[in-house]
């Protein structure tokens, strides 16, 4: 039950209860290092007209939100709570929000433990991806952020520095990156955290793709729920892994060949 009464009912525990299996599996890969990462969802529907008449304590918000998000809510990590609190008490550290229809700020309707309730510090950027996906009327509604370790490690090093050197990397580690990822992944150059800047650049790098790899930081991935955004980042942080592992034991790997890559589009489709 929130602060407001608004109770948490059984559409919004499902996917409550979603959040949790991800928390507790970013914190087994130890990439939510403590109160690091954050998660959203596009939960509208599953909150129905009761959040619609719920008031609870107004946030602002400052960046211009695009118009397709006003009036929605969302289930958001809590700015400062941690995903392994989250895994075994959800409700504690997950915010449900409504944006406002000014698009000046939300409401917190429920959830979270702390009496200054706020949604993660990324909460821009996520606003601003979830307007893109309703603006293309696209399936996904969940979006994540989180450190992949080996992924994050990848792009320290000089021949990850451009998007395209990234991608032949991951694409020929692994075939399942090709299978799961063949658009590969957008790159962002490093922004400070919690910025419009970054909100922006994230923007544009998931302009046709699911997946965008903050440099020396973390990544973005978007899905139809969190398991799916949580595939997608777990799967190209495997190809790093395996890429990192190879050049660690001294040589370098064979890589799939530009032929094999050939083969997995007209098997699998390309983007």
């Amino acid at each position: 039950m929130s602060a407001t009464g608004l109770p948490w009912n059984d559409a919004l525990r499902a996917v409550l209860g979603g959040i949790a299996d991800l928390a507790a599996l970013l914190w087994e890969k130890g990439w939510a290092e403590r109160n690091a990462g954050n998660v959203s969802v596009d939960v509208t529907d599953a909150a129905g007209p009761a959040a619609e008449a719920s008031e609870g304590a107004f946030r602002p918000l400052s960046g211009a939100l695009p118009r397709e998000v006003a009036g929605r809510c969302f289930l958001a990590k809590a700015t400062g709570s941690r995903f392994r609190d989250i895994a075994r008490r959800p409700e504690g550290g997950i915010l449900l929000l409504r944006v406002s229809e000014a698009l000046d700020g939300y409401r917190v309707l429920g959830g979270g433990d702390r009496s200054g309730r706020e949604a993660t510090s990324e909460f821009l950027s996520h606003l601003k991806v979830h307007g893109m996906l309703r603006r293309r009327n696209l399936a996904q509604r969940a979006i994540l952020h989180t450190h992949p370790t080996h992924l994050v490690a990848l792009t320290h090093a000089p021949e990850c520095a451009g998007e395209d050197a990234l991608n032949r990397i991951l694409w020929a580690m692994h075939p399942e990156v090709k299978v799961v990822l063949p658009e590969g992944a957008g790159l962002v150059p490093y922004v400070c955290p919690g910025t419009e800047a970054l909100a922006d650049a994230t923007l544009h790098a998931l302009d046709s793709r699911r997946l965008a790899v903050w440099r020396m930081h973390g990544a973005v991935a978007v899905g139809a729920d969190v398991a799916e955004a949580f595939d997608l980042a777990d799967t190209a942080d495997k190809a790093a892994r395996i890429f990192l592992l190879c050049k660690g034991a001294g040589f370098e790997p064979e890589a799939l060949t530009r032929e094999n890559l050939e083969e997995l589009e007209r098997k699998f489709g390309k983007p």
